[in-house]
């Protein structure tokens, strides 16, 4: 079954019909006739921006023309998301697989995306190509969204430098709901402590929903003294382990994702 997403304004409740006129929506008409070929019959899940309704609408295609597709409204389906909001902040690595990052944690979970300037940072984003990079990086999202079906498309966030990292998520740590603050560091020693800490945001979330977790990954060159340091100035970021192993940047951000996902499903 197909997924897109689309916006309010094209959904008629009363009639229960979603209308997709070519001209609102170009990309997502074409990809569901030209790239997909859907055929009337076809069923489509279909979530709705801006992403304020808890659930999707399950929908079955009734008219395809040249300008629009008319999809009828078969019912609502609950929406596919965690119960934990999971921020990644990314350390800059090389292009390919900073998209190859972005694409796998969307379908993991995660809420939104940052990419982290470091010191130890080998590739660099352009800042004259920076609209394009962001651009780009927020298409691989939304793709990335629409195959695993997620009820969101996960934003990829302006690059942060590290300070300004760890300054906001601590401002967040006290000002928000139940916040949680995990950098995941290769010297960092112990596995327990990484349990202890995913054992007590499970034991927060049977209390209440609204749970905030801020993940912090390094990117090829890891972190540098200097930056440890400074997220030791403050108690509110814990600096963990994944593993006795050194992780690829890219793997590291998997690995943390996909237990998270796994225990706060």
């Amino acid at each position: 079954m197909h997924h897109i997403f689309v916006n309010e304004n094209i959904v008629n409740l009363a009639n229960k019909i979603i209308t997709l006129h070519k001209n609102d929506d170009e990309e997502t008409y074409n990809h569901l006739v030209k790239s997909l070929r859907v055929n009337v019959g076809e069923l489509v899940l279909c979530s709705v921006m801006p992403f304020e309704l808890s659930f999707d609408y399950l929908c079955e295609i009734s008219d395809i023309s040249n300008d629009c597709i008319s999809l009828s409204i078969i019912e609502e389906t609950s929406a596919r998301e965690l119960k934990a909001k999971i921020n990644l902040y990314q350390g800059i690595s090389k292009s390919d697989k900073l998209e190859f990052i972005i694409e796998k944690v969307v379908e993991l979970g995660v809420s939104e995306i940052t990419p982290l300037s470091t010191e130890y940072c080998i590739a660099k984003i352009d800042e004259k190509k920076n609209e394009k990079k962001i651009d780009r990086f927020n298409k691989i999202a939304k793709s990335a969204a629409e195959q695993s079906k997620r009820h969101i498309i996960p934003k990829v966030n302006e690059p942060m430098k590290f300070g300004e990292c760890i300054d906001k998520i601590c401002k967040r740590a006290k000002d928000a709901n139940p916040t949680y603050n995990l950098l995941f560091y290769e010297n960092a020693t112990g596995i327990s402590e990484t349990r202890d800490v995913i054992r007590e945001i499970k034991k927060r979330m049977e209390e209440r929903i609204d749970i905030e977790v801020n993940v912090i990954i390094g990117p090829e060159g890891g972190f540098s003294d200097r930056e440890i340091e400074k997220a030791k100035e403050t108690s509110e970021v814990n600096i963990l382990s994944l593993g006795d192993r050194i992780l690829r940047t890219e793997t590291a951000a998997i690995t943390a994702l996909s237990i998270l996902m796994y225990e706060l499903a």
